[in-house]
């Protein structure tokens, strides 16, 4: 099978999206499949060809002010529309570059079965991208609604497309990387470490991570914040975590192994935003083994883990609570699928099924 998987965001830019469709790429390759990816780079400074292990990669110039919105220039539109592929496989709604994966295939010589993956959480996560929700709505839900299937990555996101789009998605949740295995909790002896990773915006709520500190601090515990990631609040918690007396330590994205090291040497990670359709860093976390205190609503998704922690996140003392319920806690893992298996079910539930209602029969040969 010949796929075409579109999004704004592929490495080396970070991120869950970006992570996803990588590893989601690979495994289709691993099953036999011929994979390209288009995306977008809004630096002008990428390569606009490559290729890594067996994936073909084309980089095309966008619009992203505020790293939003992510419109494709033409050339985009007219390269999606010429592929001669089996099925597009359009990520991330909030992003321009879907409805524009749309109506490059509705002027395609020949149709394609569209697969969207929405990566829908309710709403934008700045001001001026929830503004831009109510007159964009209309549009998303045509784009949506005129797919040949809807892939969502937990049964919370998938409740959030069936109410705002009244589309019944198929519902695949996101895998883990096979390296996980090698690593497991071991937390700090005489401390708490409470590490998050990931962007460093405002709506991912850090400052709630910090009171959280703060208030274990004035129960008598030694405790830290340890923040993995970039962008543009850190100066912002820098100013906060002193204004505490919270000790912050904020590292730039980490190479895959010392991140992933960084994680099973914390008492916890934590991640109380409440703009996730799916985290990957909370799904790594508890392969390894770590205690993860998230957001009620999508931290369900990893329920039932005995090491999953939910709060609603508005309260530092709650989520200090729930992280001193992590001392004494075993070290058991939880299960998550490999990427591979998470490319053989999107195979079977949505890309087999898009063709069949396009007319179109298809049986891939898949490597085992």
């Amino acid at each position: 099978m010949k796929i075409l998987q579109v999004a704004h965001s592929y490495p080396p830019f970070v991120g869950g999206l970006s992570s996803v469709v990588e590893q989601l790429s690979k495994g289709l390759v691993r099953l036999g499949h011929h994979v390209e990816v288009v995306t977008l780079d809004p630096t002008g400074s990428l390569s606009r060809e490559s290729a890594s292990d067996g994936v073909k990669l084309r980089r095309f110039a966008c619009l992203a002010p505020s790293d939003a919105y992510f419109l494709p220039s033409p050339a985009a539109i007219e390269y999606i529309s010429s592929r001669d592929v089996d099925v597009i496989h359009a990520h991330n709604i909030g992003s321009l570059l879907v409805p524009a994966c749309f109506f490059a295939n509705r002027i395609s010589p020949r149709r394609k079965a569209f697969v969207v993956s929405p990566h829908h959480h309710a709403a934008g996560s700045l001001w001026h991208t929830r503004a831009f929700w109510r007159p964009y709505k209309p549009l998303a839900r045509e784009v949506i609604r005129s797919a040949g299937a809807v892939h969502c990555v937990s049964n919370f996101e998938a409740s959030l497309v069936s109410r705002d789009f009244g589309v019944k998605a198929i519902v695949v949740p996101n895998g883990v990387s096979e390296d996980v295995s090698g690593f497991s909790w071991h937390p700090p002896a005489n401390q708490y470490v409470l590490t998050y990773c990931g962007r460093v915006e405002r709506y991912k709520r850090v400052d709630m991570i910090l009171e959280a500190a703060s208030n274990l601090r004035n129960r008598g515990k030694a405790v830290g914040v340890l923040v993995v990631g970039d962008g543009p609040d850190v100066s912002r918690l820098s100013k906060l975590a002193r204004s505490l007396d919270v000790k912050m330590e904020q590292k730039p994205f980490l190479p895959r192994d010392e991140y992933l090291e960084t994680v099973a040497g914390s008492t916890c990670l934590v991640n109380v935003s409440k703009y996730e359709a799916f985290s990957i860093v909370t799904a790594e976390a508890l392969a390894m083994g770590v205690p993860a205190v998230v957001s009620r609503g999508w931290g369900q998704t990893f329920a039932p883990s005995e090491k999953l922690l939910l709060v609603d996140g508005d309260s530092a003392s709650s989520i200090a609570s729930k992280v001193e319920e992590t001392s004494g806690m075993g070290s058991r893992r939880s299960e998550f699928l490999t990427w591979r298996a998470v490319a053989r079910e999107l195979v079977d539930k949505a890309y087999v099924p898009a063709l069949r209602s396009m007319g179109t029969t298809i049986t891939p040969r898949v490597n085992h």
